[in-house]
């Protein structure tokens, strides 16, 4: 009975060591992916402003052209920013609210996923765990 707790008892301790494992494993996938991200996504940002820019200056040029002026196409395009900048003033709780239920739904979505996750290495580790113990022969001695 004694070396059976003992046995528990290791397999109990194996256990602890693998979520701790685990955890740290998750943690640093965590940190690597959000770095990837980060610099991905400000790299695309960067690339993304760029190409904008670019587009509206040739937009801008090409009204010039079409109205015959030097400064209309700049004024246009620059009447349509002052537009969206004001659009997006004043909506600004209608926007606040619509990026927060997407910023909720994503984060809600990604903790789903990873509690799934580790339920199916718990579920592993103890599979494992049984399958360990049934297979090691039990000393018995009938008293």
């Amino acid at each position: 009975m004694l070396e059976r707790l003992e046995e528990i008892r290791e397999n109990i301790f194996h256990y602890l060591e693998a979520r701790i494992e685990l955890f740290t494993l998750e943690t640093r996938g965590k940190l690597e992916e959000g770095v990837v991200v980060g610099i991905h996504s400000i790299v695309l940002a960067l690339l993304g402003t760029m190409t904008t820019i670019f587009l509206f200056s040739l937009l801008a040029a090409y009204l010039n052209e079409v109205t015959d002026s030097r400064y209309l196409g700049f004024l246009i395009v620059a009447g349509f920013f002052l537009i969206l900048t004001l659009i997006w003033l004043f909506a600004k709780d209608f926007f606040s609210s619509k990026i927060r239920v997407a910023a909720y739904n994503a984060l809600r979505k990604s903790q789903e996923k990873k509690k799934e996750e580790k339920s199916n290495a718990v579920e592993e580790l103890m599979a494992k765990t049984r399958s360990d113990m049934s297979q090691q022969p039990t000393n018995r001695t009938i008293d």
